[in-house]
């Protein structure tokens, strides 16, 4: 994933085990280039608030594929295109083997700008220039609806726990920040996460 960058991107949360594979195929199916990755840790008992239900894997297609509908209640899909902006980061070529993926929506519609410059020129800025071992390429993506999620931060990683990866790269940034910009850069009044969990590619 990380060594290319497509324009649109077919992102599916599965919530049933079983499913995973059925649902690649269909997605390979519709003319998608497919990744499936795995939840990266059992653990769903921390602090952040996420508006979607806990899936057992993420089925992933870059490129411009055909329309593929949710297979009921068991999948939420989301068809993103890129924003207009770049990636931050790092691109090293090396094959992407773990993702924190973090979907978002602004409390208020009618600011989700607002929303998508703090992404872009507070959060994931500083994010970038930690530097986080293991971090390469963010990605920021959008609704092609302009539905929820709206947006999407694909952070795309090198590393066998991704885990644990995600959870050296708050107390890095935190290092390089006075408080106030500290807090400015880890909340928005107008954030509202939908997800963001980190994930292990299953078939690397």
């Amino acid at each position: 994933m990380e060594d290319r960058q497509p324009a649109r991107m077919h992102l599916e949360l599965v919530r049933s085990p079983d499913a995973v594979d059925a649902r690649a195929e269909v997605v390979a199916g519709a003319g998608w280039p497919t990744t499936v990755w795995d939840p990266g840790t059992d653990d769903d008992h921390d602090e952040i608030p996420r508006r979607l239900p806990r899936c057992d894997g993420l089925v992933i297609g870059e490129g411009d594929g055909g329309i593929v509908a949710p297979a009921g209640e068991n999948t939420t899909v989301v068809s993103l295109r890129r924003y207009p902006r770049p990636s931050q980061g790092s691109c090293s070529g090396e094959p992407t083997t773990g993702l924190l993926l973090v979907l978002i929506s602004p409390r208020d519609e009618a600011r989700s700008q607002e929303l998508r410059d703090w992404g872009d020129f507070v959060h994931l800025r500083h994010i970038a220039e930690a530097g986080v071992p293991g971090y390469r390429t963010i990605t920021p993506w959008e609704n092609e609806d302009g539905g929820t999620p709206r947006y999407c931060h694909l952070y795309e990683m090198v590393t066998e726990d991704p885990q644990r990866t995600f959870e050296e790269m708050t107390p890095l940034v935190e290092r390089r920040l006075d408080r106030d910009t500290f807090a400015a850069w880890a909340w928005h009044p107008q954030l509202v996460i939908d997800e963001s969990r980190t994930y292990r590619r299953r078939h690397p």
